[in-house]
């Protein structure tokens, strides 16, 4: 069991129970960026700018073992693998969109000095 996840499940609390699974700093970027479509790795690198190889390969293992995504492997020359939401994860939907109207209508004040 990952510590995240030994630290939360103590909380006993749904709300925990959930940032277990989506919290990180990348976690909920990449479910919203599958919510549009299935992705490739390296489609998902170029939209998510400044995560490290590293990072989004350990999430998208994490993500695939609590069963919010799917890693499809095809049989080519070279591998070709897609990554895409499974039904569970799909039940996210709202929670992803509500996420994204709460950022449009209360953006981050840039400082331009």
């Amino acid at each position: 069991m990952r510590k995240t996840y030994e630290q939360m499940a103590r909380c006993q609390c749904d709300t925990a129970n959930t940032l277990a699974v989506i919290g990180g700093k990348w976690k909920i970027l990449i479910l919203f960026h599958l919510l549009e479509k299935d992705r490739r790795f390296n489609e998902l690198t170029r939209l998510l700018s400044g995560i490290t190889a590293h990072t989004l390969s350990k999430d998208l293992k994490e993500l695939a073992e609590d069963e919010l995504i799917e890693k499809v492997i095809f049989g080519t020359i070279p591998p070709k693998t897609l990554y895409k939401l499974s039904p569970k994860g799909r039940e996210l939907e709202a929670v992803l969109l509500g996420i994204k109207q709460f950022g449009h209508k209360y953006p981050i004040p840039l400082n331009d000095d």
